[in-house]
C-alpha cells in the first residue's frame, strides 16, 4: 500500500461531521439558522450587493471594506482581525497550521466540529464531561488537564447545550494558562449576555472566533472572522490565510448587513423573547429536562419520551437535531428558535407526544 493510500485509509477510518439532513417541504429547526430575518429584507440586501459587484475582478477593495466594517461594528481597529470562509473554515486554518499534532483541552459535550478537527489533524484530544446539572465547567478538573495541554476550546454560548460561561471564570482560565492557546468559540454571543473580544489587547494567548451565520441570519454566505492580537491576525492574514478567502458577492452582502446593526438587534431581542416562551412551556411539560439557553436554540432531555417525540415530529415534517444519549444527557433534542408560527408547531408537536405516554 503505498502512502497515499494509506493515509487516505487512516483518513476515512475517522468520525466524519455529519451535516444537517436536508428534506424538502419540513419545517428546518436542526441548524441553529436564524429564520428570523426576514427573507425579503435579505433579498433587498443581495440585490444591491449583486449589481455593485464586479465578477471580473479580485475582491481587493472589497475585503477592505469588510475590514472596515468589522473595525466599526467591534469598536476595535481591523489589525485585531482577520476574515474566513465561514468560523469552521478558520478553525480549520488554525487546527492544519498552528495545532497540528498538538494537544487540546475540551469540555464535552460541545461542538462536534472541532472535535473532528482534531481528529483530522493529529491533535490529541482531553475532554472534560460538564456538570450535567447546570452544563457548568469543573474547573479544577478542567485546567489540570489544560495545563498538561497546549490549547484550550471553550464554546461559549455552547453548541449544543446553549450556555455561556460565567465571564469571570473564562477570564481565570485565561490568566491561568496564559503560555496555552485559547481558542474562545463566540459563534453565538449576540444572543448571550457579554463578548470577551476586547480582551485580544491584553491576553496574547486568546483567539475569539466569530461569525455572521447566526445573529445576522447569513449562514449560506459563509463569512466568520477572528479577532486576536495584532501580530497573530496579521500571520493569520498573509500566512495562514488564502489570499481571497470570501468571494465578492459575500463580502459585499456581509458588508450592508454589518451596516443594519439596528435590524439586527431587533431581531435578536425578537428571538431573546421567543426562546423565553418556548423554555417556559417546555419546562412545564412533564418528563423533559430543559436547560437555560444564551443561544439562538434550546437544549433538553427527554428521557424515554425520546421516541415519541420523534415519531411525532417526524411525522408533522419538524426537523430538529435528535441527539440521542450524548454523553451524560439522555434523549437529548436541540431545537432552533425561529418565528412565533415556527415554534408554535414545534410546541404542539411536543405536547402531542407526551399526551401519547
Amino acid at each position: 500500500m503505498s502512502w497515499f493510500s494509506k493515509r487516505l485509509a487512516e483518513i476515512s477510518s475517522l468520525q466524519a461531521y455529519v451535516k444537517p439532513s436536508i428534506s424538502s417541504g419540513t419545517l428546518k429547526l436542526d441548524a441553529n439558522e436564524n429564520l428570523a430575518v426576514d427573507k425579503n429584507f435579505l433579498d433587498k440586501i443581495a440585490s444591491q450587493a449583486l449589481i455593485s459587484v464586479d465578477f471580473r475582478e479580485y475582491p481587493i477593495e472589497q475585503l477592505e471594506e469588510i475590514y472596515e466594517r468589522f473595525e466599526s461594528f467591534l469598536g476595535m481597529d481591523k489589525k485585531y482581525v482577520g476574515v474566513g470562509n465561514g468560523s469552521d473554515q478558520i478553525i480549520e486554518a488554525l487546527m492544519s497550521t498552528v495545532a497540528k499534532g498538538r494537544r487540546a483541552t475540551v469540555f464535552v459535550p460541545t461542538f462536534s466540529y472541532f472535535m473532528n478537527r482534531c481528529d483530522l489533524h493529529n491533535v490529541k484530544v482531553e475532554a472534560i464531561p460538564l456538570n450535567k446539572e447546570d452544563n457548568s465547567l469543573n474547573k479544577s478538573d478542567f485546567l489540570k488537564a489544560a495545563n498538561r495541554s497546549d490549547m484550550v476550546y471553550i464554546c461559549s454560548p455552547n453548541n449544543p447545550t446553549g450556555n455561556q460561561f460565567e465571564a469571570g471564570l473564562v477570564l481565570e482560565i485565561l490568566e491561568s494558562l496564559e503560555d496555552k492557546l485559547v481558542l474562545l468559540d463566540e459563534a453565538y454571543v449576540e444572543f448571550a449576555n457579554y463578548s470577551l473580544v476586547s480582551q485580544v489587547r491584553k491576553y496574547n494567548n486568546l483567539i475569539v472566533l466569530r461569525t455572521l451565520s447566526k445573529a445576522f441570519g447569513l449562514a449560506g454566505a459563509r463569512v466568520g472572522y477572528l479577532v486576536s492580537n495584532e501580530e497573530l491576525a496579521g500571520i493569520f492574514r498573509s500566512n495562514i490565510q488564502s489570499p481571497y478567502p470570501l468571494n465578492s458577492f459575500s463580502i459585499k452582502i456581509a458588508s450592508l448587513m454589518l451596516s443594519n446593526g439596528r435590524y439586527i438587534l431587533d431581531t435578536v431581542k425578537f428571538i431573546k423573547t421567543e426562546r423565553e416562551r418556548v423554555y417556559n412551556d417546555l419546562s412545564e411539560m412533564e418528563g423533559l429536562n430543559v436547560y437555560k439557553s444564551d443561544a439562538n436554540f434550546i437544549f433538553f432531555e427527554s428521557f424515554e419520551m425520546y421516541s415519541n417525540i420523534m415519531q411525532e415530529l417526524t411525522k408533522r415534517e419538524i426537523q430538529v437535531k435528535m441527539f440521542g444519549n450524548l454523553e451524560n444527557y439522555e434523549g437529548c433534542i436541540r431545537v432552533t428558535i425561529g418565528t412565533p408560527k415556527m415554534n408554535n408547531m414545534f410546541l404542539e408537536s411536543i405536547h402531542a407526544a407526551i399526551e401519547k405516554k
